[in-house]
Formats: C-alpha cells, sequence, structure tokens
C-alpha cells in the first residue's frame, strides 16, 4: 500500500514539475508584418494625402527597396497610415525601421504615431471633427523637428521630441539631439503590461509613460510634415511585431 502511494505521489510531482516547465518554456506568440518596401502593401498601409481619406498610393515612392515620403513641389504632404492592429492586454507592440531624415530651410514636422481607435476598418471612417480625429485618439508621437523661424508650442526647435499624450500639462515628454542626413536603427515600443513606452534611436533609449488604452486597436501613422521643399523621410526597412507576454510571470 505503501509503496503504491509512493508512485503516486512521485507521479503526481513529477507531473507538476512539467507542467510548470513546459508553462515557464512556452514561447511568446507573436505577430510580425515585416516590409521591404519593393512593393506597397496595399491592405496593410493606406497612402493618402494630408487632411485627406482617399487611397493616394502615387504619393509613396518605391525604388530599390526604399520608401520615400516627401512633399513635392505642389505641397502635397503625404502619410501612411496601418490598418488598426488589435491589442490585448498583455501585448507588446514594437515599430523597427532603418530610416534617414532629411529638412529643408523652412519647417519641418515629420512623424510617428501611434492612434488608439476602436474602427477595424483601413480606411478611418470620416468625423464631423477635425480631419486626425478620425484617426483615432493619439497615444504617442515622435515628432522630427526643425523650425527656426518661431517658436512651436511643442518643445524644443531643432530636435527630435518624444512626446506622451498628455506632454502639454503634465510634461511628459524627452527632447532628443536630432539625426539627419544619415541612416539610423529607429525602434519604438508600447508595453501594454506596464503602459510604457520606449524609442530608441541609434545606441540611445528614452523611456515614457501612456495612459492605459481603452480601445482595441493601435494604428501607425508616418509622415514628412513639412512647408517648403526638401522634408524627407527615407525607410529601407521596417518591421512591426505584437508579442503576446501573457505567459510570462
Amino acid at each position: 500500500m505503501k509503496k503504491a502511494v509512493v508512485i503516486v505521489l512521485f507521479a503526481v510531482i513529477v507531473f507538476l514539475f512539467y507542467s510548470i516547465f513546459t508553462h515557464e518554456q512556452k514561447p511568446d506568440a507573436i505577430e510580425t508584418y515585416q516590409f521591404d518596401f519593393n512593393d506597397m502593401d496595399k491592405e496593410f498601409w493606406l497612402v493618402s494625402e494630408w487632411e485627406n481619406y482617399k487611397r493616394f498610393y502615387e504619393l509613396a515612392q518605391l525604388q530599390n527597396g526604399i520608401l520615400t515620403l516627401s512633399a513635392d513641389t505642389t505641397g502635397q504632404i503625404p502619410y501612411m497610415l496601418s490598418k488598426p492592429l488589435e491589442l490585448q492586454s498583455k501585448d507588446v507592440l514594437t515599430i523597427k525601421r532603418k530610416v534617414k531624415f532629411s529638412h529643408g530651410d523652412g519647417v519641418f514636422a515629420g512623424g510617428l504615431a501611434l492612434y488608439q481607435t476602436s474602427d477595424l476598418e483601413l480606411i478611418p471612417e470620416a468625423s464631423d471633427g477635425a480631419w486626425s480625429s478620425a484617426l483615432g485618439d493619439g497615444v504617442v508621437l515622435i515628432e522630427y523637428s526643425y523650425d527656426l523661424a518661431y517658436q512651436s508650442e511643442r518643445p524644443g526647435r531643432d530636435v527630435f521630441r518624444f512626446l506622451a499624450s498628455d506632454w502639454e500639462y503634465n510634461d511628459n515628454y524627452q527632447l532628443i539631439n536630432p539625426i539627419y542626413d544619415e541612416w539610423v536603427e529607429e525602434t519604438l515600443i508600447l508595453d501594454m503590461r506596464s503602459n510604457q513606452l520606449i524609442y530608441k534611436l541609434g545606441d540611445k533609449e528614452y523611456k515614457l509613460y501612456t495612459y492605459s488604452l481603452d480601445k482595441s486597436a493601435v494604428r501607425v501613422m508616418m509622415h514628412p510634415y513639412g512647408e517648403g521643399t526638401g522634408n524627407i523621410i527615407e525607410v529601407d526597412d521596417m518591421t512591426i511585431t505584437i508579442e503576446d507576454k501573457s505567459s510570462k510571470r
């Protein structure tokens, strides 16, 4: 009888250790979107003109695997908006780009941004408010700012701004020395577990916190907004991942 009890207990202990080990070793589920820009993924990206929602893919130039977004002599300013990416409370969203920024002699305020939204369609639904309100609620903005003519409402002039949505009334931002006219590795991370934002530019890292998202998805937006010519953003490679960290303690 005692021998049978010992065998049963041993089996239970082995099962428990196996369950704990396999649970801790369970790989995270990762959703990956890879863009080499040999062609445009029109199911993932909307390309349109500033203050417009119509498809205008001609404004994004693709050549030799490099995406170029710039304002031409007519003053048209393109932007690229991703489809809504659904997130759960334990997900980590990561955007990585190999990118180069160039500015002209006027105003440059190019950006990489995240908006939270409940809309799950590629093309935003027009609203009665401002054009940008249809994109969703701002979560974070990286703004590549060059403007020596006057003081912007946003802090700094010739800087890269790392702005959380409450930057204006909580001073929740960081100012970063800009890197122009050279290729650089850039990463933006949204950690849903802690509401932490992490921005990496080259070998430098910066951190902020954002509010808890109350909508089901986020959109990625990038653009070369500015006045005059010479404002250009080039992207050689881009990867977006959503990693489910629910298996992590």
